[in-house]
């Protein structure tokens, strides 16, 4: 029998493990069930729209955890937000705020939808609060902005701004709403610069120069003031925001932003302007996120024609064909995004993946291993590497591939859990212990490595019993903070090794109640299994079942189609 492993580190661990943030994968713990809303008074399609909107998020958001969870509940809380049902709306956005809780643009979505109902207080606290947490935003700096004008406080609000601009020289909003502050404190000759600035970055918005009239006008400079209001037109500054657009979709955005300054955002449609190719990718990937395929593809072919043969959209729209499910299309796509820059890892990294949707694990490891060699952070090209490598059995290849993204990202939760896989693939449990162990003396706050020490120390043989009563004792402190279905099984496993049998069990039916109760109960059978095994007294040999995606990548497939209605039966004559 192998020699135990000596955890040096975890008395520090268990010091720490009282202060442990959230941890990052407690997910069922922290959203609330989003309701169904009252669909019978919208027009049918679009109740139609919601209906499978919802049906796709129910699908989809089981296989999803961490940030890309948190995008699917805001993605359905947009989708309600701009059908006016704003209750469900700010429970999803809430979700997605509680799983990503450093990311301010779920916070600022809910603070949108707060101005929608008209709760200004509201709307004024998840705007700071965004602000806080995301300083480069500018919609989310406007929009407090907006509402400290409302409130008179012009001073505060031009310092915002003045702060914004110091750094940033390209946002003609900024410089346009800066002279509408100056302008109402009358310093005309500040105005004048300002707005001057304004129309130097965009000259088609012509109503600027209405205001620099007033401008012009208040410094005594009659002369000038004429000329700029024959200028005068009704074209404002653009403030590209796919957050508010796919929130608000066609409505005006004013209540976002002040007067002259205001403008609503695009459709989804429309051309972008020259300089505005940055701002039509993130639309597009917005777009995309919500499946709305037809309008990404618009938006991809507005950008294109303004920067051809451009291998970051390219392959960006490769990614929206494979989504939609067009695999030859998509194919086509990734395939020039490389022809136009071989040495673009996001190129290799999309090819890769089309080609392991096309089932050609040859080519997607070609791509892949190009994009990680161009670029050894990219840790997806690592990882997507790692699980076509599972795929096929060759284990201590895709435990390399997973070694290299963690060692890239040290942070990156899903590296370090999928190289433990791995090993345990290869009948390697001790070299995984041991090298979780290692992290964990390097990041002892780590909530995931904890948790894969507590699978690894509990169905590892070369664990002895003092580690795996220690394992125990830290799984039971990690289950009094959140009652997640992973760290629940993961208590159940410790519970095992200790042969505690009834409260394995007990714990594991908790840990599938959760699933069940978020509605994700296409999660159960790989802890179906390990039920089965804690029932017959039988202690797991490996940290998850046979059926998990840890153990068994899955290999990545389009989106799923919304599922038809069958026809009703004809009536009886």
């Amino acid at each position: 029998m192998p020699k135990p492993i000596i955890l040096k580190p975890l008395p520090l661990v268990a010091s720490l493990l009282f202060c442990l943030p959230l941890l990052a994968f407690a997910a069922d713990a922290l959203v609330k069930p989003v309701p169904q809303p009252d669909l019978s008074k919208l027009p049918p399609e679009k109740a139609q729209d919601l209906r499978q909107t919802r049906q796709e998020f129910e699908k989809v958001k089981g296989t999803l955890a961490g940030d890309a969870l948190a995008q699917a509940y805001a993605m359905l809380g947009a989708a309600y937000a701009r059908t006016g049902l704003y209750d469900a709306a700010m429970v999803a956005l809430d979700d997605a705020s509680q799983l990503a809780p450093n990311d301010g643009r779920w916070v600022y979505s809910q603070g949108i939808v707060a101005r929608l109902q008209k709760q200004n207080a509201a709307a004024q606290s998840y705007f700071e609060r965004a602000l806080t947490l995301n300083q480069e935003y500018l919609p989310i700096r406007m929009a407090v902005v907006n509402l400290r004008l409302e409130h008179g406080d012009l001073e505060n609000a031009r310092k915002l701004l003045s702060e914004f601009t110091a750094a940033h020289t390209n946002e003609p909003v900024a410089y346009a709403t800066l002279g509408d502050i100056a302008l109402r404190q009358k310093r005309y000759a500040d105005a004048v610069e300002q707005i001057n600035k304004a129309l130097a970055l965009d000259p088609k918005a012509t109503k600027l120069y209405a205001q620099l009239a007033d401008a012009y006008t208040g410094a005594g400079n009659a002369k000038a003031a004429a000329d700029a209001r024959a200028k005068a037109g009704d074209g404002v500054p653009g403030l590209g925001d796919p957050i508010g657009l796919g929130l608000l979709e066609q409505r005006s955005s004013a209540l976002l932003k002040p007067g002259a300054a205001a403008a609503a955002p695009p459709a989804p449609a429309a051309a972008p302007s020259g300089d505005s190719v940055a701002q039509a990718t993130r639309e597009a990937s917005f777009l995309l996120t919500t499946r709305q395929y037809d309008a990404t593809r618009l938006r991809l072919d507005a950008a294109l024609k303004l920067k051809p043969n451009d291998p970051e959209l390219l392959a960006l729209y490769a990614r929206a064909e494979a989504a939609a499910g067009n695999i030859p299309q998509a194919k086509a796509r990734a395939e020039a995004a490389v022809a136009a820059n071989p040495n673009n890892p996001r190129s290799q990294l999309t090819l890769g993946y089309v080609m392991e949707m096309a089932n050609d694990d040859a080519a997607a490891q070609r791509a892949y291993e190009k994009a990680a060699a161009m670029n050894p952070k990219l840790g997806e090209a690592n990882i997507n590497l790692g699980n076509l490598l599972m795929r096929n059995g060759r284990y201590d290849d895709a435990a390399a591939r997973y070694r290299a993204a963690a060692q890239a990202e040290p942070s990156n939760g899903e590296a370090w859990s999928r190289l433990a896989a791995a090993q345990v693939a290869a009948g390697k449990c001790v070299p995984a212990l041991k090298e979780t162990n290692d992290a964990l003396a390097k990041d002892a706050n780590n909530g995931i490595l904890m948790q894969l020490f507590v699978r690894l120390t509990s169905t590892c043989g070369g664990s002895g019993a003092e580690e795996k009563r220690m394992a125990l004792d830290y799984a039971g402190r990690m289950y009094r903070q959140t009652e997640a279905a992973p760290i629940g099984e993961a208590y159940a496993l410790a519970f095992a090794a200790n042969g505690k049998w009834d409260d394995a069990i007990k714990t594991q039916q908790a840990a599938m109640f959760v699933i069940v109760r978020n509605g994700r109960s296409r999660e159960l059978p790989p802890y179906r299994q390990f039920l089965q095994q804690f029932q017959a007294h039988k202690l797991p040999d490996r940290p998850w079942a046979a059926d998990n995606p840890l153990m068994k990548p899955l290999r990545p497939v389009p989106d799923p189609k919304p599922v038809a209605a069958a026809p009703s039966a004809p009536p009886k004559k």
